[in-house]
């Protein structure tokens, strides 16, 4: 149901607490689904009316079902600045992750969703408004870091997991540059190893240890979230074989990646037991980036192809991010012909 600002939301709701420690028979008896079941939408009242939950401890409680997204962002927004408050005078990790811009239900205007201050507020309809309230949510922990003389002790990182779900057209952004051009095809986006897929802004910000307006074009992976945060609290890191690395010296100056081979695992229509390779399907090493198999995002395209190759397909990511311009190894340029030998060599050690 989609809620009017001008409207009464009518919508009947009842709060329940589940006790996670049992929580397949709770969270059935609850009307929740069990994956391993019953058919997805057949069995699941939460595919069709969304719970907003809340978990403390081993106490997970639904605050509301259906959710009415005009009130989601002050929600967050009010958790957020609580718990900076209650936590101000301890060390504290705080991860925010926003269900806004990403696609939602088909009877949200353009399949995303703002409160009525947001509302018609952007050039870029619902997903600029969208933006915009996720913004808001932002400048509301950063003015409570603020009141609480926090700022200068907090290191802010912010990112996104994936490119835009582009059979969801412009609800799910845009790839900009990061456009796939030899593709040949306009799905190259989330679910894909194409750059449009994969390659996300960041930027941190640490007022009086990161200098402002620095910029960095290393390697970087949220891989190495957990490493880098480990060695600035000081803290160990488990006894296991960890992918990332602490990027604390491109944070903190202008230092090198420690990624000399950071492989990318997607692109579903290459993988799985009836796909070409079960391995990675591309490869970033310093300025390059090579192709092992090709194929379009999630929801594929009529007439899209999967493709693969050997040797691999490598562009110049720094000078061609569009990946628009293949490089041919032709025994005419003998260092083209080191980077795909390395680059064999890395994937056999995978």
């Amino acid at each position: 149901k989609v809620i009017p600002c001008n409207g009464e939301d009518d919508i009947g709701r009842e709060e329940i607490d589940i006790d996670i420690t049992d929580a397949t028979h709770h969270y059935q008896s609850a009307g929740f689904y069990d994956g391993l079941s019953e058919p997805f939408k057949k069995s699941d009242p939460a595919a069709r009316h969304l719970p907003l939950l809340y978990q403390s401890g081993n106490i997970t409680k639904v605050i509301q079902q259906p959710i009415n997204f005009l009130e989601l962002a002050d929600r967050y927004a009010e958790f957020v600045t609580d718990f900076i408050s209650e936590n101000k005078k301890d060390p504290f990790f705080l991860y925010m992750p926003f269900s806004h811009v990403h696609t939602t239900a088909v009877n949200q205007p353009e399949m995303q969703y703002a409160s009525c201050a947001f509302q018609n507020t952007t050039k870029r309809g619902r997903f600029g408004d969208a933006l915009a309230e996720a913004d808001y949510i932002v400048g509301q922990a950063i003015k409570a870091l603020k009141e609480h003389n926090l700022e200068e002790n907090t290191l802010i990182l912010f990112s996104s997991d994936n490119g835009p779900w582009m059979a969801r057209g412009k609800s799910a952004g845009s790839p900009g540059v990061l456009y796939g051009r030899s593709s040949g095809y306009w799905n190259v986006g989330k679910g894909s190893t194409w750059e449009g897929g994969i390659r996300e802004p960041a930027f941190a910000y640490w007022p009086g240890i990161i200098r402002p307006h620095t910029r960095s074009s290393e390697v970087v992976s949220s891989l190495d979230l957990l490493p880098t945060l480990s060695a600035l609290a000081n803290v160990a890191l488990p006894n296991v074989t960890i992918d990332g690395h602490d990027m604390s010296q491109i944070l903190f100056d202008t230092g090198k990646s420690k990624h000399e081979h950071l492989f990318f695992y997607g692109a579903g229509f290459c993988n799985g037991p009836r796909r070409g390779i079960k391995g990675p399907t591309a490869v970033r090493t310093g300025k390059y980036k090579a192709h092992f198999c090709t194929a379009p995002g999630l929801g594929g395209c009529d007439g899209c192809q999967v493709k693969y190759y050997d040797p691999p397909l490598l562009f110049n990511i720094e000078e061609d991010p569009s990946e628009s311009y293949p490089i041919v190894s032709n025994g005419s340029d003998p260092i083209i012909d080191i980077v795909i030998k390395d680059i064999q060599v890395a994937l056999e050690r995978v």
